[in-house]
């Protein structure tokens, strides 16, 4: 508290983007908590106490905390949540499996680049909700069709970060080590593969939101269980307040597996945080 206390506020040169810039680590997330409660608290107003707007389409958060309370007791939340878990972590896993090894191919074979690069990019761009009646033609109903559509959606940003990566690797680098005798392998693991961790992990931050959508999606449209099909199902009979129970549960899993990631660059490549606070 004395270090964010002792930065600011100091507006005078830069303004308040400066001084928040400026800010510790501690600070930021001081900053942080209290917009959260202003906006809850500013939230709960308008529509629990003023009744601005209609709380059946709009819970307040008391009421969505009701929600989780009544989904927790009830056992639906705990059930549901696991089979969201198996079918993130799965997905993810297969997504990273695939992608890491084929953006490393892609990035530093031309060949691979262009036959891959353009399917790659192509599967991208398409929405993922399109692939959500091929996976259950494929895959049948359950989870199968839940992490075939998170795997696809986190996989093109990683192997695309991952492409990115090696083709940035400084050549004149690459060229002293082969000059020095370090075969391919030995240039993979001592040049590019320390150039392309930053790509790698804004890779992963990108999969972790789009596996998220991608799962939330694959359960909205016909999966029986999953926090998806809880969203749906309370939403459906008007039990707002546990839909958006639901629903801040997911963006929670969402942020938090970010900052896990994020975590991880830090600890197993801090120098590419350096300068940042």
């Amino acid at each position: 508290m004395s270090t964010f206390l002792a930065s600011g506020p100091n507006l005078g040169r830069g303004g308040i983007g400066a001084w928040l810039a400026g800010l510790s680590t501690r600070g930021k997330a001081l900053v942080l908590a209290a917009e959260v409660v202003v906006m809850l608290v500013l939230w709960q107003l308008v529509v629990g106490v003023l009744g601005w707007i209609n709380p059946v389409f709009f819970p307040p958060p008391s009421a969505i905390w009701q929600g989780f309370l009544e989904l927790w007791s009830s056992g639906v939340l705990a059930t549901n949540a696991l089979v969201s878990l198996k079918a993130w972590l799965t997905g993810f896993a297969i997504a990273v499996a695939i992608g890491i090894p084929l953006g490393l191919l892609m990035g530093t074979s031309l060949p691979v680049d262009r036959v891959v690069g353009p399917i790659a990019w192509t599967i991208y761009a398409t929405p993922t909700i399109a692939y959500q009646p091929l996976a259950k033609a494929w895959f049948g109903f359950g989870i199968g069709p839940v992490i075939f559509l998170v795997a696809i959606s986190a996989v093109f940003p990683i192997l695309l970060n991952v492409a990115a990566g090696m083709r940035t690797t400084n050549p004149s680098v690459v060229r002293a080590g082969a000059v020095f005798g370090a075969s391919r392998f030995q240039l993979y693991r001592s040049v590019y593969l320390p150039s392309t961790v930053p790509f790698l992990f804004a890779g992963l931050r990108q999969a972790v939101v789009l596996a998220t959508i991608g799962m939330v999606v694959a359960e909205l449209t016909g999966s029986a269980q999953g926090m998806g099909a809880v969203i749906i199902r309370a939403a459906n009979t008007y039990q707002t307040d546990q839909a958006f129970a639901a629903i801040a549960l997911v963006v929670v899993w969402s942020v938090g597996m970010t900052q896990v990631v994020t975590l991880v660059e830090r600890w197993v490549a801090p120098w590419t945080r350096k300068g940042s606070r």
